[in-house]
């Protein structure tokens, strides 16, 4: 877990400094957020370096989309020191919920339990993807 912690700070630091600044993030951070959750459901402890590429990938995503729009540089500072504090020890808590249940309830549902709940984080991904991608909710 100390490699996911350590690549999600690096790359959310990255996406941050680089910002690109690109336009629809939504639809891209849905996409990823859905593959993460699919390869989480179907391979679980299994492509470390496919889940690790992912964080990365994610994180990086998280970092660009954490830069205000232009201000007073000392409020942009701000605001983008708050969202990477806020992402890093937000997935400092989640690994650590997660590293807490598996080690308390050793019984084999409980593995089961975090694949379900994998693919139902998956499965709004992706009908919220369409939802953005769809003509329908562009008009409103």
């Amino acid at each position: 877990m100390q490699w996911l912690l350590g690549s999600f700070l690096v790359a959310s630091l990255g996406g941050l400094m680089l910002a690109f600044g690109f336009e629809e993030l939504d639809a891209t951070m849905f996409a990823l957020a859905f593959v993460v959750c699919s390869v989480a459901a179907l391979f679980p402890g299994k492509l470390f370096p496919v889940a690790l590429a992912l964080i990365g990938v994610g994180a990086f995503l998280i970092g660009d989309a954490s830069v205000p729009d232009e201000g007073p540089p000392r409020d942009r500072l701000f605001t983008m020191s708050g969202s990477m504090v806020g992402a890093n020890m937000g997935m400092l808590y989640l690994v650590g919920i997660f590293l807490l249940i598996k080690e308390r309830f050793p019984q084999p549902w409980v593995g089961t339990a975090f694949r379900v709940a994998a693919a139902w984080i998956g499965a709004v991904s992706l009908l919220m993807l369409a939802l953005g991608l769809s003509e329908i909710t562009r008009s409103i």
